[in-house]
């Protein structure tokens, strides 16, 4: 027996296109500071988009010392937060304190290290007084991947360095610049602001076009 499909049926198989990244025209042109944040690895970028490309300007880690992370319980966490703070402190100055934007993860409610994700945001929170904005990091996975992954097709290291690496050139062999999978997953963060930044942009000229 024939089953017809509904009209709406039929829009939505026409209108589901395979998904494809997205292009230099879909992000914002600004300057804006990512962090990917935890209690022990910390990586921290400055993007820049402009009508030359997207570029990696700054990157860093941002680790307590040995003695600090010695530090066992409670208080090693406390000792670890505080170290996050200096440096995210030490980060926002020169080039740091120029730009549009700060960005950090936005900790999961389930999955690995949710308070070390959670402590070491506070310390962003703070050093920015509440101004750095949270992005999930499931919705960055969807912008820049096509797909936030699952227990059985995960989104790996390799999927990240891949993705990323479609928009920014890693830095040279030898470079003071790290390029590990904090510092990638920090540049993942900020090329998710700058296509979000960049469909609000879009929201604002369409209702004044409307208007």
């Amino acid at each position: 027996m024939n089953q017809q499909l509904t009209i709406g049926a039929v829009d939505s198989l026409v209108n589901r296109r395979p998904w494809t990244p997205p292009s230099h025209q879909d992000f914002a042109y600004s300057l804006v500071q990512a962090y990917d944040q935890a209690l022990v690895n910390t990586g921290s970028v400055i993007i820049r988009s402009n009508s030359l490309g997207i570029h990696l300007l700054a990157a860093q880690m941002i680790r307590p010392p040995a003695d600090v992370q010695a530090i066992k319980s409670i208080e090693g966490n406390y000792a670890k937060a505080d170290s996050v703070l200096e440096g995210v402190t030490r980060a926002r100055t020169g080039l740091a304190a120029t730009v549009d934007a700060v960005v950090y993860e936005r900790p999961p409610v389930l999955g690995q290290r949710v308070d070390s994700i959670t402590m070491a945001g506070r310390e962003i929170h703070r050093a920015t007084q509440g101004r750095a904005v949270m992005i999930d990091n499931r919705h960055a996975k969807k912008v820049i991947l096509g797909r936030a992954g699952s227990k059985n097709d995960p989104v790996t290291k390799a999927h990240v360095k891949e993705a990323v690496e479609r928009y920014i050139t890693p830095p040279p062999r030898g470079s003071l610049m790290p390029w590990n999978e904090h510092i990638r997953d920090a540049v993942m963060l900020a090329l998710t602001w700058l296509y979000d930044e960049k469909q609000r942009q879009l929201r604002i000229q369409q209702a004044r076009g409307e208007a």
